[in-house]
This record gives C-alpha cells, sequence and structure tokens, in this order.
C-alpha cells in the first residue's frame, strides 16, 4: 500500500478519535448526531494535517526551540483542557480507560490545533526592516475605539459606577484620602472633577487613554510592516468588543491601569522588535517614564511591574543602559518621594492589611467549613477571628468578601495583634489539610486560570448603570431609549453566546500562545513582550479577592495585538546575539 495512502488513513482515524474525544469532552457522545460527529471529525483531522506540515519546520529550528516545543507541546494542551473542562458526569461515569481515553484524545486535539496555528502563523513573511510611520497615525488608529467608546457613553451617560467606584468619588471629592484606592489615581480624579463634576469627564479619560492605547499599537504595527488590513481588522475588533467597549466608561482604577498596562506591553513590543535601538531616542523615552508611571501609580501592584520590567530591559538591552537607567532611577525616587512624605503630608490612612489575606482566608475557611483537620487550639484561635458558625454561613469558595466584610463578626484585629500566631496557625493547617487547601486555592483563584466557569462559580462582569440611591445624587439620565436598548442588548446578546468572552484565562492562555510563536520566529528576548502582563496576572493570582473581570481587563487588551506580533520578524541587536 502507497506511503501516501498510509498517511491520509492515519490522518482520517486520528480526525475520528480526536473529533470524537473532544465531543464526549463536552456531551454525552450517544446524544450527539452521527453528521455533528463527522463534521467535527473532518476539522480535527484538518488540524492533523496541518500540524503534520509544521514537522519540517521544527526540524530546522535550534535544540532549544525544539525541545522547547516538546515542553509547550505537553504542558499547554494540558493546561487548556484542565481549564476547559465542565462537571461531566457524563464521562466520569465510565470505565477508567474511557475517561483515560478522552482527556488524552482531547490533550492531543488541542495540541493539533495550536500546531496547526504555529505552522499557519510561522508561514506568513513579513519584511524584518521597519518602516518610518508619521505620528499623526496614532490619531487615526485610535478612531474605532474612540467612536464605539463614545457610542456607549452616550448610551449609558454619564458612565457606570459601583460601590467602590462611589467610595473612590467621595475621596476625590474630600480630599480625605486612603491608601485602599491608589492615591495618585484618587487625586487625578479630583482634578478632572475641579473641571467638571460629572463621571462623564472620568469616562471620558479613560476613552482617550484606551484609544491612545490602541493608537500608538496600530502605529507600531504599521512600523513593523504588517498589513494595513490586519491592523485595522484587529483595532476594529478590538473596539467593538463588548468587554471594551463597556469598561471604557466604568469608573474603575482597573480600567486606567489595564490601558497603561496594555501600552507598557506595546513598549516592551517596540523595544524587542528594534532591538533596543528605540531606547536611544528621548520621545521613546518620554512616553516609557509617563506610561511606566500610570502603571506604578493607578494601582498598589503597578510598582513592582515596573520595577522588575525595567530591570529586564537594563540586563537584556545592555549598549542602552546609560540612556535608560537614569529615567528609571528618576522614576523610583519619585514614587518613594510621593509614596513617604507624600503621603503623610496628606495623611493618607493606610489600607486594611486584610487585603493580602484573601488565599489564607479562603483556604482556613475551606478547613473549617469542610470538616478538616484541626486542633482543639487551631479551633479556638480561628474561633477568635471568626465564629465557627459564621464561618459555615459567610464561606463563598470563589469570593472572600462575605468575611472579610463581616464587621461586626471578622476580628481582624486577632490577626494584627500577633502576626507570627496568624502565620503559623495557617501553615499548619495548610499542611494538615493539603487536599482541602489547594482545592480552597484552585476555587479562589479559577477566574485567573479557569477558561471555563465552574458551574458554581461566577464572574463579575460589568454594570452599566451608577448604583442606585446614593448619596451623591448620581443618575443616569436617558439621553436616547433606543441608543440605551441597542448597547445593552448588544452587551447581553456577546455574554450569552460567546460563554468566554468574560473569563481573562481565555485571553491569558491565547496571549501565551502568541508570545511563543513570536519566540519561535525569533529569540527568546520575546518573552518580554509578555513580562508586564504575566507579572500583573500573578499578583492577582496571590491576592484575588473575588471573580471580578476588571482584575485582568489588561489581558483582553493585550490579546489581538498579540496575534499580529507573532508575525513580526524581530530585527537583530547590534551587538553579539547568542540566539
Amino acid at each position: 500500500m502507497p506511503m501516501k495512502i498510509v498517511r491520509w488513513a492515519v490522518i482520517v482515524l486520528l480526525g475520528l478519535y480526536l473529533g470524537g474525544s473532544m465531543i464526549f469532552f463536552f456531551t454525552p457522545i450517544r446524544n450527539t448526531p452521527v453528521w455533528a460527529i463527522l463534521l467535527v471529525s473532518a476539522a480535527m483531522a484538518v488540524f492533523v494535517w496541518l500540524a503534520l506540515r509544521f514537522w519540517p519546520m521544527l526540524r530546522a529550528m535550534t535544540r532549544a526551540k525544539r525541545i522547547s516545543y516538546i515542553l509547550f507541546g505537553i504542558l499547554f494542551p494540558l493546561y487548556i483542557a484542565a481549564s476547559i473542562r465542565g462537571e461531566q458526569p457524563f464521562l466520569t461515569d465510565n470505565h477508567i480507560v474511557v475517561i483515560l481515553a478522552v482527556w488524552l484524545g482531547v490533550t492531543l486535539g488541542v495540541l493539533a490545533i495550536v500546531t496547526a496555528i504555529i505552522y499557519g502563523a510561522l508561514s506568513v513573511r513579513l519584511q524584518p526592516k521597519g518602516q518610518r510611520v508619521s505620528v499623526w497615525k496614532v490619531l487615526l488608529y485610535a478612531l474605532p475605539t474612540l467612536l464605539v467608546s463614545a457610542y456607549f457613553l452616550a448610551a449609558f451617560y454619564p458612565g457606570a459606577m459601583t460601590p467602590d467606584s462611589l467610595a473612590q468619588w467621595d475621596q476625590a471629592l474630600t480630599h480625605k484620602y486612603t491608601d485602599w484606592h491608589p492615591v495618585v489615581h484618587t487625586m487625578l480624579l479630583s482634578v478632572l472633577l475641579s473641571i467638571w463634576k460629572s463621571p462623564a469627564i472620568v469616562a471620558i479619560f479613560q476613552i482617550l487613554l484606551i484609544s491612545a492605547a490602541a493608537g500608538v499599537t496600530g502605529r507600531a504595527l504599521e512600523e513593523a510592516r504588517v498589513p494595513k488590513w490586519a491592523i485595522w481588522l484587529v483595532l476594529i475588533v478590538f473596539a467593538i468588543s463588548p468587554v471594551h467597549a463597556i469598561s471604557s466608561i466604568t469608573l474603575w482604577k482597573d480600567v486606567a491601569y489595564s490601558a497603561a498596562l496594555f501600552l507598557f506591553s506595546i513598549l516592551m513590543f517596540k523595544i524587542v522588535r528594534t532591538g533596543g535601538r528605540v531606547l536611544a531616542g528621548w520621545p521613546f523615552l518620554a512616553l516609557y517614564a509617563l506610561t511606566g508611571f500610570m502603571v506604578m501609580f493607578f494601582r498598589h501592584n503597578g510598582f513592582p511591574v515596573f520595577l522588575i520590567v525595567t530591570a529586564f530591559i537594563l540586563i537584556m538591552y545592555r549598549p542602552y543602559w546609560l540612556k535608560l537607567f537614569p529615567v528609571a532611577a528618576v522614576m523610583v525616587l519619585i514614587y518613594q518621594i510621593v509614596v513617604h512624605p507624600v503621603y503623610t503630608k496628606l495623611e493618607v490612612h493606610p489600607s486594611d492589611p486584610q487585603e493580602m489575606l484573601s488565599i489564607p482566608t479562603q483556604q482556613i475557611a475551606a478547613i473549617v467549613t469542610e470538616g478538616g483537620d484541626i486542633t482543639d487550639k487551631q479551633r479556638d484561635y480561628v474561633n477568635r477571628i471568626f465564629p465557627i458558625d459564621k464561618w459555615h454561613e459567610k464561606y463563598n469558595p470563589y469570593s472572600v468578601d462575605s468575611i472579610k466584610f463581616s464587621w461586626g463578626d471578622y476580628n481582624r484585629f486577632t490577626i494584627y495583634d500577633d502576626w507570627g500566631r496568624y502565620g503559623r496557625t495557617y501553615l499548619q493547617l495548610v499542611k494538615q489539610n493539603p487536599e482541602i487547601a489547594a482545592g480552597a486555592l484552585f476555587r479562589q483563584t479559577s477566574l485567573v486560570w479557569q477558561i471555563n466557569q465552574p458551574e458554581d462559580g461566577y464572574t463579575s462582569k460589568y454594570v452599566t448603570h451608577i448604583y442606585r440611591n446614593n448619596e451623591y445624587g448620581l443618575v443616569n439620565p436617558v439621553l436616547n431609549e433606543e441608543r440605551r436598548l441597542h448597547a445593552y442588548n448588544y452587551l447581553k446578546d456577546a455574554d450569552e453566546s460567546i460563554p468566554f468572552l468574560w473569563r481573562p484565562a481565555f485571553y491569558t492562555a491565547l496571549a501565551l500562545l502568541f508570545t511563543y510563536i513570536a519566540y519561535l520566529r525569533n529569540n527568546w528576548r520575546a518573552w518580554l513582550l509578555l513580562l508586564p502582563v504575566a507579572l500583573n496576572t500573578g499578583a492577582v493570582f496571590v491576592g484575588i479577592p473575588a471573580q471580578d473581570f476588571r482584575y485582568l481587563l489588561a489581558n483582553s487588551m493585550i490579546m489581538l495585538p498579540f496575534l499580529l506580533i507573532s508575525l513580526v520578524p524581530f530585527e537583530p541587536m547590534e551587538v553579539t546575539d547568542d540566539d
């Protein structure tokens, strides 16, 4: 039998196996029509065929990249399979061999899809040398986001606000600052409200910031010789994304911070693509400093993000050390001056340390409520923090708010008066109950890593109005009922038809994939592209209090531009490169 026929037979059989596994992973296969099974299997066969075409490319790569593909090809599909898994009662009641066969099929299926995407991306050939593009193109490329967000502001005028937004609003008006909200960002709101005492001016600032970031992205991609039609397509999809449209007019510190982090990631792209040469220009350094300032001061975890990323740049692009280091040093000095003497002068009240204890609190709650191994001494201490019956009553596996905001019962000062005892008790409980503690960790952080929303979980997605009956008399007057209904129905329909739209892990996974493709096309310096968002994601993982999409809004902002960035060849550095 000719090898060509054998090869096609193997591809078809693999397609049937992978297609059947994919279906059975999500729904009872016995209830699936034959035509659907054949259609999915045919699609999987195509992916297998494309994946096999990647083999010659892989063989031509360096040994390090071939090894990386083996590791990535194992770990990434396993993560995706675990992340998209539902409850699966229809699968788990089968024999263990069937369950393992389905999991193997899904993992191999994801690998085939991912490899096909890698092959397709690496097949694209762009010019390695950049081109000069007018700075005015920033305004042109900013238009789609500007227009769509303006439409949403008109629909839900003067913007959307939650109790969290109103708390910061109060600080901005009274100038009585607490570090619960980033003080510099609150002071910026004070300046804006001195111009126009309306939520609309804050929404306008956010719209302009996101639009500017999108404009800089478009110009950077055109400089890299990405086809203009592809740039416009990505920026239009970015603009009409319900996630970005409604977030742009919602008064959360996370929106401005995410836009700044998005822009910061694009600056990383400009640095890496040009081999660091862009660092020689003072206009770029000024933009770097301005963006870094927003990253540092618009959310509490922003300073370490700026510091670590800048340290990596200084190490990776040493020829430009003398240009960047003075700027970075001044930025760090500004930060130290602001958070110490300036905060002291303004009598800024420190934030509640409880914000750092979300994961430990949830793990202790799970151990108590699930009947974990706990000694009488530990139980007495835990009871002093929060009555045992209240742990049972208030514990929500996906949000710590119901516990930490039980002001009359939750005695946080028991913790603050003796941090050492709290730490020892917590570590002992985790050691005694590793499975319960791990389960609590994965449930609390599900927003970060899980694409599929747990059946007993939730995702806090968006709001379209100002929190009603607030003490400031802020309301949403309907300027045009038809426009409001169109915008509302657009959000609702997208939410119902695209289940992963508001799950940050979906965007994180794709951003990781596109960065990996950029690495395969170029060199290890491509990982700098993902570093700002990766650090922010890690910070959210260790301290996430609830399942609010806004914490990782930046991940959705970078995903689409990273798709095009993965197609771009980097210019070589002027010094010897080991890659």
